[in-house]
């Protein structure tokens, strides 16, 4: 009866309570007293996902099982269990271990893996170690060279073992097959390894030619007819030179002359002219080879000439070694017409150049005498320089002046080297007026060694030039010069701060008369920087005066726009200025870009104009020492007698 009589008041009392809103619920239902309500989620707890448990399970028991594992791991993404169980290797010392792990992990994880910002050092480290260890399996000398002794059986499945083998070798497989080659095979085991070599890509061929080119002349017919038959095409230079070179041997001249290579009346003098023509091409290659950091693979004779070795190198230094070596072909020969000697010497002296940017010592250099007598005469140096300064061939030009400087120690400059030649300047002389400053620097200090007294400068043709070279020598600063032309104070300061930034020292001008006065008195200038509206000249005819000048035909330019910019004229200079014009094969382009706002805007500019680069920008050494010997020379010509 009490239960009732409450009921019965609560609920008469409700429609007032409510109605006062004293006891009106919150949002979860609750009246005021209670205690705070806990949400609650609809989601389940996580659960650790059976999979990778049990992945991690397998993990445990190491060894192959821990490696597969990882596979697995990886795949899924799972990569904190990937860290934690990859770390364990680190402490592994077995390299058969760690090489297998490496094999049945993958390079392919093993890079997706190490890309993970996450990863410990512990991991990085067992990384390395797994890629070492393979890489010392995989080119272990004995095990390749018991794979190439496999192939010499029948046995099918020891062949896809051994083929196995030799692919996963890479370039060290490469390296043990010439050298199986070189020695001598059975034929049908010498074809198996040929096709191995053939899966192996170009190296085989590469490597073949060098010793068939270079090796000793015991081992050049087997190397030659290996490379008739992985690469005819390819062997065809080689089977010229084997054909017609005094000093052939006769297994080469019978390999070279079995096949069709040599047709019916084919003779010396053909062949001179076909390797010299393919010369040509493979020096017009090397100078179109961006000079940047793109992998390759150079292959040298070894010290017993009768096997390879590898090196790495670039595709720059790989396109001159092919010239070098298409060079070497022609020496082979010998009793070459003058203009084949020459582009043969230019050749060789060009990719030493590029190798060794000081060659040559003394001893480099009698060397060069002695292998080439007739092309290093003075008057055989002085047409050759002019030949590469009109090739526009930078390495062969430096490398010829300093043989001249060689040559000419002790001789009378003025009646050699400094005299007019066929009514013109000496070619030593203009070389001073080269657009290329290494090119003038050297020439001039060429010069400048010759003459020790005020009155032998001012005797020779041409000595005005001379003079105005070392002036620009004696000048030089520690860093290149970039010319600006802004009119504004605030843009030029911000310009010329960021410019500083990438290492330039700056001039700045107002005109386009100005620039061209600051690029007649010479420097090493590395680039010009504009605004597009200049008071003198529009765009494009700036960038004609100042490519029309030759010290200023292969500077980058460069013309940036703001807000204050004329639209009309930014679209005036964009059609003018990317004309293929003002575009070579060694002349870097010319740049519209936005108002340069950090070093990073003239990234581009700078990538592009070190690829056309044949040798390295002067160095700070060279530039104090070319600045001593212009300061050296002035102060000898103005003292007195």
């Amino acid at each position: 009866m009490r239960f009732r009589i409450f009921s019965l008041f609560c609920c008469v009392a409700s429609p007032f309570c409510l109605a006062s809103g004293v006891f009106q619920p919150n949002a979860y239902g609750q009246f005021p007293g209670d205690p705070p309500a806990v949400e609650t989620s609809d989601e389940l707890p996580s659960r650790p996902d059976p999979l990778i448990q049990q992945l991690e399970s397998d993990a445990s028991r190491g060894g192959r099982h821990r490696a597969r594992a990882i596979r697995s791991l990886a795949r899924l993404g799972a990569w904190p269990q990937v860290d934690r169980w990859i770390s364990k290797i680190d402490a592994v010392a077995d390299q058969d271990q760690l090489a297998e792990s490496a094999g049945m992990i993958g390079n392919e994880i093993l890079l997706r893996i190490s890309l993970q910002p996450e990863l410990s050092d512990a991991g990085r480290s067992a990384i390395s170690k797994m890629l070492a260890a393979a890489k010392a399996v995989h080119q272990s000398p004995a095990r390749l060279k018991a794979a190439i002794d496999q192939l010499g059986g029948e046995d099918v499945d020891a062949n896809l073992g051994a083929n196995r083998v030799l692919m996963a070798g890479g370039q060290a497989s490469i390296q043990e097959i010439v050298a199986a080659i070189a020695k001598g095979l059975p034929d049908s085991q010498r074809g198996k390894v040929i096709a191995v070599l053939q899966s192996l890509g170009e190296g085989g061929a590469q490597a073949l030619g060098q010793l068939a080119l270079y090796g000793d002349p015991n081992v050049r017919a087997t190397s030659l007819d290996a490379l008739r038959r992985l690469d005819p095409e390819g062997a065809r230079d080689a089977m010229l030179v084997a054909a017609f070179a005094d000093d052939a041997t006769q297994p080469e001249s019978q390999v070279a002359r079995a096949g069709s290579a040599i047709p019916a009346g084919f003779e010396k003098l053909d062949a001179i002219a076909v390797l010299a023509d393919r010369l040509s091409s493979r020096r017009a290659v090397a100078m179109r080879t961006p000079n940047d950091a793109d992998p390759a693979f150079l292959w040298s004779v070894d010290e017993t000439r009768t096997g390879v070795v590898p090196s790495r190198s670039t595709q720059i230094f790989l396109q001159y070694r092919e010239a070098y070596d298409a060079a070497q072909r022609l020496r082979r020969l010998g009793d070459l017409p003058p203009s084949v000697s020459r582009a043969v010497l230019a050749a060789d002296v060009a990719y030493r150049v590029m190798v060794d940017l000081d060659w040559p010592d003394e001893s480099q250099s009698q060397q060069i005498q002695t292998a080439y007598p007739l092309q290093t005469e003075l008057d055989a140096l002085l047409k050759s320089l002019a030949q590469q300064r009109a090739r526009q061939d930078v390495p062969a030009a430096v490398g010829l002046v300093r043989l001249i400087a060689a040559k000419l120690q002790g001789a009378d400059p003025t009646q050699s080297a400094l005299a007019l030649r066929q009514g013109r300047y000496s070619e030593l002389v203009d070389a001073v007026r080269d657009q290329q400053p290494r090119i003038r620097y050297e020439s001039a200090a060429c010069i400048a060694d010759l003459l020790p007294s005020q009155s032998d400068q001012a005797s020779f043709p041409g000595a005005s030039y001379f003079r105005q070279t070392l002036s620009e020598m004696a000048s030089l600063s520690d860093q290149r010069t970039a010319i600006l032309i802004e009119t504004r104070p605030v843009i030029a300061l911000r310009q010329e701060s960021i410019l500083g930034q990438l290492g330039f020292e700056v001039r700045l001008v107002k005109t386009a008369l100005d620039a061209e006065r600051e690029i007649g008195r010479g420097g090493d200038f590395g680039m010009v920087v504009s605004k597009i509206e200049i008071s003198d000249a529009v765009a494009a005819e700036l960038v004609d005066r100042v490519r029309r000048q030759p010290k200023g035909s292969r500077i980058p330019i460069v013309f940036y726009s703001d807000a204050e910019t004329n639209e009309k004229s930014v679209k005036k200079a964009e059609w003018e200025t990317t004309s293929n014009r003002w575009i070579s094969e060694s002349t870097p382009a010319v740049y519209l870009v936005p108002l340069p706002g950090s070093p990073a805007a003239l990234s581009e500019v700078l990538v592009e104009a070190e690829s056309k680069r044949r040798l390295p920008a002067l160095s700070i050494g060279d530039r104090s020492r070319f600045r001593m010997i212009g300061a050296a020379a002035l102060q000898g010509e103005s003292a007195p007698r």
